[in-house]
């Protein structure tokens, strides 16, 4: 058996081991990126949920062939429907994030706005 044969869950030895081999490097540049702090960790967390999946899958492809068989799509599709979800997943949560960010610096322009008014009213009664 060479190293492009398929077995008989479908998929290529070639593919299995590069999935593997991306997934945990997935995993270490997260843990490198949350270590150096230029990643939260609520957002690390996604990322390793993705690279956890990706992991499995190579382990064991025979999941992709069940979801395949149980949502009656071909191997590829149901991949593709996988990664869409992930992506809305990451944009959904990244929409929360931003709507959080701008309320805060909403909130922050105002009370600025009240603390130089306050400012420039204790300057006038000091004259």
């Amino acid at each position: 058996m060479d190293a492009n044969s398929i077995g008989q869950d479908g998929f290529y030895l070639v593919h299995r081991v590069g999935l593997l081999f991306a997934s945990v490097l997935l995993v270490v540049a997260v843990l490198e990126l949350v270590r150096r702090g230029y990643l939260k960790e609520r957002y690390a967390l996604l990322w390793l949920f993705a690279s956890g999946a990706c992991l499995l899958l190579g382990l064991f492809p025979q999941l992709i062939v069940y979801l395949s068989n149980t949502f009656g799509f071909q191997y590829l599709a149901t991949v593709y429907v996988f990664s869409f979800l992930f992506l809305i997943a990451i944009v959904l949560a990244f929409s929360v994030v931003i709507t959080q960010l701008s309320e805060r610096s909403r909130t922050l322009a105002q009370e600025l706005a009240l603390l130089e008014q306050r400012l420039r009213l204790l300057e006038k009664e000091r004259r």
